[in-house]
């Protein structure tokens, strides 16, 4: 519809002569605008969504219709809505078996939602994501505080004395919904650690890992024509905004 409609708008006697001579099944322009104006534009759950999801899932496979959701780190609040929003929120869907991804819901809010909220929202997805024929497997999102309280309204853990890394799938209780933190931020909680500290100790029965480690291969490497870490300069290491980099070059 909006291929058609920037056609026109591109070129209206082309888009025209294409549709009053049948070489082009075109639409009227009033009946583009007409459908999109039908279009519900707005934030929460666009059930017409799921009707389309339930449709698409009835083809797929059972490995297929398995996937994480994946979403951001602030919610709308139930307080404050005549209050201009500053924060979004999209909830995505991604497949495990093959190339899709699709966004099933947006929200704004002013300022972050609290976790128990945040919670409730999660657990709505996933039903309206089973009932559509989706299987939730997981979610994943960084540990922002919104998010580690969001973790703690589900029962979810992180602490050794404590752990628990799922919660029961709200649609299906004899199935699990397991939660993850994203790569990338626990690559930097790691970072933080090792730089703040100069040591982080991972096993108790092994060597700790220490900040030197990374300094001293640098002067190894600087008089070496051979480097295992080619990109790993002097640049990097005394300066606080970019010492994560030398973690992501190794």
């Amino acid at each position: 519809m909006l291929l058609c409609l920037l056609f026109q708008i591109r070129s209206p006697s082309g888009y025209n002569f294409l549709r009053e001579n049948k070489i082009l099944p075109l639409p009227c322009v009033n009946s583009i605008r007409n459908h999109l104006l039908a279009v519900k534009i707005g934030c929460g759950f666009d059930l017409n969504l799921f009707k389309l999801l339930k449709k698409k899932f009835s083809s797929k496979s059972d490995f297929q219709r398995k996937g994480l959701e994946d979403y951001g780190g602030e919610v709308p609040c139930e307080e404050g809505r005549d209050k201009k929003a500053n924060h979004g929120l999209v909830f995505m869907w991604q497949s495990l078996a093959e190339n899709f991804t699709q966004p099933i819901a947006v929200f704004a809010s002013n300022g972050p939602v609290k976790g128990v909220d945040l919670a409730k929202l999660i657990v709505k997805a996933i039903v309206l994501m089973e009932d559509s024929g989706g299987q939730m497997m997981g979610i994943t999102s960084d540990r922002a505080t919104t998010n580690r309280s969001m973790w703690n309204s589900l029962g979810v853990s992180a602490k050794k004395e404590n752990f628990q890394n799922y919660f029961v799938n709200p649609y299906d209780s004899t199935r699990k919904v397991y939660v993850f933190s994203d790569a990338p931020y626990l690559i930097k909680t790691v970072v933080n650690r090792l730089f703040k500290n100069k040591e982080l100790k991972i096993d108790p029965l092994k060597p700790s890992i220490k900040w030197e480690h990374y300094v001293n291969l640098f002067k190894i490497e600087s008089n070496s024509l051979v480097k295992v870490c080619p990109k790993l300069t002097k640049h990097y290491l005394p300066i606080e905004k970019v010492y994560i980099l030398i973690i992501k070059q190794i």
